[in-house]
């Protein structure tokens, strides 16, 4: 990596800086131009600009829970890069962050006299359901994907946060954006957390092929990043230029060149991105659908115009879904062939791309123009997690000071190594590319209607794109009452809760 030894010089500082997004402010109510990012820093601030922050420790008591295991259940997926490593590990093994868990929970096993365990199963909010519904009282603690804490939260699985006593929301270890996302009427069930990786891992980004850029004498996107011209427009103005069909034959498909690579999940990105979202809250707390409006429809279909395009842009789950190969495999292959200028990623992707022999670099999502204050990066909530505790948990006092103790060990220990890995030679390779992870990590935000998915209306943003349907109006009126009464529902079930 080129001034390797500046950028690890910097790692310290940097890495307490975005690993948790505790200081982040709602993106609620934002206007056409302006979104309210992280409060210590503007979407051009780089690591350098940045100072350490102060060691913080958890205030929860100590207690003697007698050796037995303290139980997170968390997630197993297929797809590796999407399976939890950051619960429980069994030993040290000289690898980086494997030997972060390991040594953040001995701290915390040996203050506590337990034994921190992973229970790690493919449908965790299904299983929180069946313990609390049985009455056992084996698990203590739970992450949870994003996607699934509706029925969760309204079905009385959730202990409400501010039952839990030694949980301090204020501390930065807690994500206060997410906080102030999810909850509802002022009732709070589940929080992101330093605990674990996935909310980074989740966060959407994008990559770019260096040697294409050379090839095609392109405009620098980090200098365009950095001075606030990264938008919508400049991303199809390049795509436009390097797409090719490369065999002749008339007609564009996986053997071709593009300017961009993209998923369905893209949509609700790039929307977010441009600070529109699915739904937002009023000021009594409640969620509000926000699709409908002027804005939010003219970006959505300039996005349909670009990314329904085939001659700049290839969607790859359209494609490779239907395919043994699979849209994971066959986007990073294309990527690493240099078949594309730009790929639309979530940060667990780079790791895909560490034997890439091309150089790439990492960018943020593009702003919908220059009058936009800041980069924004939409948390995806099909594999980001939240942390909870069920109701059946044995002792929520116990739960609640080991998860505040655990988090806040988190913040100094997992995230600094999270972070190292990132920065070091095995996924980035230039100094720029640490100035556009502070930019991406400390500017992220979350939309409750793409994760509560009111009326179903956040799956059929995302899901149009298999079909390249544009009909999202008559969609979104059809759907509409359907989000209301849902809206409705969940305020009531929260009521009821009481």
């Amino acid at each position: 990596m080129k001034n390797a030894k500046k950028i690890l010089c910097l790692l310290a500082a940097v890495a307490l800086f975005f690993v948790s997004c505790g200081n982040t402010s709602e993106p609620a109510n934002v206007d056409n131009n302006t979104v309210v990012n992280d409060e210590n820093t503007g979407s051009g601030d780089t690591a350098e600009e940045t100072t350490e922050e102060p060691r913080q420790y958890s205030d929860a008591p100590v207690m003697d829970l007698g050796g037995q295991d303290f139980v997170i259940i968390c997630h197993d997926y297929s797809i590796p890069v999407w399976s939890q490593r950051d619960i429980a590990v069994e030993e040290e093994i000289g690898e980086i962050f494997n030997d972060s868990v390991y040594r953040r929970n001995s701290i915390i096993e040996e203050k506590y006299n337990t034994k921190i365990v992973e229970r790690k199963v493919n449908d965790v909010d299904a299983q929180i359901r069946r313990f609390v519904r049985a009455g056992d009282s084996t698990i203590d603690a739970g992450t949870v994907h994003l996607r699934t804490l509706s029925g969760l939260s309204t079905g009385g699985n959730l202990v409400e946060f501010k039952d839990l006593p030694h949980i301090d929301l204020t501390k930065p270890w807690w994500c206060s954006s997410s906080a102030s996302t999810l909850s509802v009427i002022g009732k709070l069930f589940a929080v992101c957390s330093d605990i674990t990786v996935m909310d980074n891992d989740s966060t959407s980004a994008m990559v770019f092929n260096k040697q294409l850029l050379t090839n095609y004498a392109l405009e620098d996107p980090y200098t365009l990043v950095k001075s606030g011209k990264w938008t919508l427009d400049k991303l199809q103005e390049m795509a436009k230029m390097v797409s090719e069909d490369i065999n002749g034959d008339g007609r564009m498909d996986d053997n071709d060149r593009y300017g961009l690579l993209y998923q369905r999940d893209s949509m609700t990105s790039f929307l977010t991105g441009c600070g529109e979202f699915v739904s937002q809250k009023d000021e009594n707390d409640v969620p509000i659908m926000t699709l409908n409006t002027p804005r939010a429809i003219d970006i959505l279909n300039y996005l349909y115009d670009f990314l329904y395009d085939e001659n700049y842009s290839f969607h790859v789950m359209k494609f490779f879904d239907p395919t043994p190969i699979g849209f994971t495999e066959g986007m990073n292959n294309m990527f690493q062939n240099n078949q594309a200028l730009f790929m639309w990623i979530r940060m667990a992707d780079v790791e895909n791309l560490r034997t890439m022999d091309t150089d790439f670099g990492i960018l943020p999502i593009p702003k919908y123009n220059e009058a936009q204050a800041n980069y924004l990066h939409n948390v995806n909530p099909y594999v980001g997690v939240a942390t909870v505790v069920p109701q059946s948990a044995k002792n929520i006092e116990a739960s609640s000071a080991i998860l505040d103790a655990l988090a806040a060990e988190s913040r100094y220990v997992l995230h600094p190594a999270y972070y190292e890995i990132c920065l070091n030679s095995k996924i980035t390779r230039d100094e720029e590319s640490s100035e556009m992870l502070d930019i991406i990590f400390s500017n992220r935000v979350y939309d409750i209607g793409d994760i509560y998915d009111y009326g179903g209306i956040g799956g059929e943003v995302i899901n149009m794109t298999m079909t390249y349907a544009r009909d999202i109006v008559s969609r979104y009126e059809r759907l509409e009452p359907r989000a209301i009464i849902a809206i409705e529902r969940m305020v009531s079930a929260f009521e009821d809760l009481e």
